[in-house]
């Protein structure tokens, strides 16, 4: 009695054990969308990072007056190169706006939105091995709102 105790009681932890290790789904969803013309493209994202910096530039024709110029940057980390969203982003050379929204998928915290302007392409980097692959890319941008705040 013991001994089936005992082994239905291991496999049952080892069942157990298998489901909550195999379970990938994160709480948090993180996703860009891009508009290109009529369409949109949309990919996941692992991370992203914005920061904001005012720079203040000497007037060109040299006299005091100063011009404050203000820089957006999103820092886009993907488990993978998304082939659309770069070619979204290759072909609009002007910038092309978008979103990026963070989604509680358990719907206990608010969802994040961060509408930006002419995103376009700062830097890129994809990283490839033979166990992980990752992709990053830096955009510049004309203009943000997070959340309905205008970013100035």
């Amino acid at each position: 009695m013991n001994k089936k105790f005992f082994t239905l009681l291991m496999v049952a932890s080892l069942f157990i054990s298998s489901i909550t290790y195999g379970q990938e789904d994160r709480r948090i969803k993180i996703e860009i969308a891009l508009k290109d013309g009529n369409k949109t493209v949309k990919a996941l994202l692992r991370s992203a990072t914005f920061s904001f910096t005012k720079t203040s530039l000497a007037a060109a024709d040299g006299t005091d007056k100063s011009e404050v110029k203000n820089n957006y940057y999103f820092s886009l980390d993907f488990e993978k190169q998304d082939i659309a969203l770069l070619a979204v982003l290759m072909k609009n050379k002007a910038g092309v706006d978008g979103q990026i929204t963070m989604t509680d998928v358990f719907g206990k915290l608010p969802t994040r939105k961060f509408d930006f302007t002419k995103g376009r392409v700062d830097s890129l980097s994809d990283q490839l091995t033979a166990d992980y692959t990752s992709a990053y890319i830096s955009l510049l941008c004309d203009s943000l709102i997070i959340d309905g705040v205008k970013i100035e």
